[in-house]
């Protein structure tokens, strides 16, 4: 591979990496959407299926929603302000609903951020061989010799 085909790879990831970040629809990092079913029995006896998603993390990085405060209080131990998982909407049904927009988004937004790390990855990875790479090269004494 060329110089100028290495350094033009590079400025494209570097490119696509602004673009992603421009957009602002870039799910929080450590955070995945979490699909759960619901059920419900009509009185002609269909069952209707209803798909929903939601945001969901290890930690606590989603604001509480500032509704009135329902009976039990939170729990001992958690945080007040954040939770681990936030509501999206409707993913699907059986009984002809289909998704709603705020899922669209999420879905595109959980997609943007993989591909965002997968950037970031390649980057850190690409700095890491060059870093091995350079001292076998150009060894520190002589690299301050050479002058342009």
């Amino acid at each position: 591979m060329e110089q100028d085909e290495l350094i033009a790879k590079i400025n494209r990831l570097y490119e696509h990496r602004q673009k992603l970040l421009a957009t602002g629809n870039i799910a929080p990092d450590g955070a995945w959407i979490h699909t759960y079913s619901i059920y419900r029995e009509f009185k002609s006896g269909f069952v209707g299926e209803y798909i929903y998603g939601k945001w969901q993390a290890h930690e606590a990085i989603f604001r509480r929603s500032q509704r009135p405060k329902r009976k039990p209080p939170i729990k001992t131990g958690k945080d007040p302000e954040f939770t681990n998982h936030q509501y999206i909407g409707r993913v699907g049904s059986n009984t002809g609903l289909g998704m709603e927009p705020e899922v669209e988004v999420a879905y595109q937004a959980e997609a943007n951020r993989r591909r965002l790390t997968r950037i970031d990855r390649a980057t850190r990875e690409i700095n890491q061989i060059l870093d091995l790479a350079l001292p076998d090269v150009m060894p520190e004494e002589t690299a301050n010799d050479i002058t342009p």
